[in-house]
């Protein structure tokens, strides 16, 4: 006998396609995005080298296809990043439906948070803390006659490799600010836990910056004045 498909499974497939769809068209956008950037690799990889603008370093390539793989390297996680934003959207969307008025104000407010914070989190990043960290890297120890001889691949995957930390590090306050709406933490909890938080704070900015006071207070400052500005954002909202 001849299986028929209820209502219930043609909305399941029908889901699943509209799924497939919006995957497919961030596959499409990741490739196209991927590919635009290696076609243009020359010009944004200047952009990559502007925090060693002042330290007096060269970059080099140790090995024939170095180069080429460090460009297709970047490509593809640059690609990725851009993609993310897209991905985002169509999650959202694929999930709208489902969500009632209040939590469509929490995914609007966090579909324009998460790629503002991430890009704020990685200039930050290329503008002050990268700069500082290699300055650092170049002159420790600088009296044992020992040179520095940067490798493009080795540089390349440093910075990237701290964009992409800051960045995710600036999406801990959104983190904080979904805790509140959905009740699993109170703003009243975090103001008494805030000299434990300021500790915390503190150690994370020791951890990921050079051992130097002022890298230290450039990473830490911005990530707790987040922090406030999650506590005026959760009575806000919480209203």
């Amino acid at each position: 006998m001849k299986r028929t498909k209820t209502g219930s499974d043609g909305e399941f497939f029908d889901h699943l396609e509209v799924l497939r769809r919006k995957i497919i068209a961030v596959l499409f956008f990741f490739c196209c995005a991927t590919a635009l950037l290696f076609l243009l690799s020359e010009r944004w990889v200047r952009f990559l080298q502007a925090p060693l603008e002042g330290l007096g370093v060269s970059l080099y390539y140790f090995k024939p296809y170095e180069k080429f793989l460090t460009y297709m390297r970047l490509s593809f996680w640059g690609g990725a990043a851009l993609s993310v934003p897209l991905a985002v959207l169509q999650a959202a969307l694929f999930v709208a439906p489902a969500l009632r008025k209040n939590e469509m104000k929490y995914l609007i407010l966090s579909g324009g948070l998460i790629p503002a914070l991430f890009l704020a989190g990685a200039a930050f990043a290329y503008r002050f803390a990268a700069p500082l960290a290699l300055r650092f890297f170049l002159f420790f120890g600088e009296g044992d006659n020992v040179l520095p001889l940067w490798g493009f691949g080795d540089y390349a995957s440093f910075l990237f490799s701290l964009l992409l930390a800051s960045g995710m590090l600036f999406q801990a306050p959104l983190l904080l600010l979904l805790f509140i709406l959905f009740g699993l933490v109170s703003v009243e909890t975090l103001s008494r836990l805030r000299p434990w938080i300021i500790l915390g704070i503190a150690l994370i900015a020791a951890l990921l910056t050079p051992p130097d006071v002022v890298s230290q207070i450039l990473l830490g400052v911005p990530l707790y004045l987040l922090f406030e500005l999650v506590l005026v954002l959760g009575r806000f909202l919480k209203r």
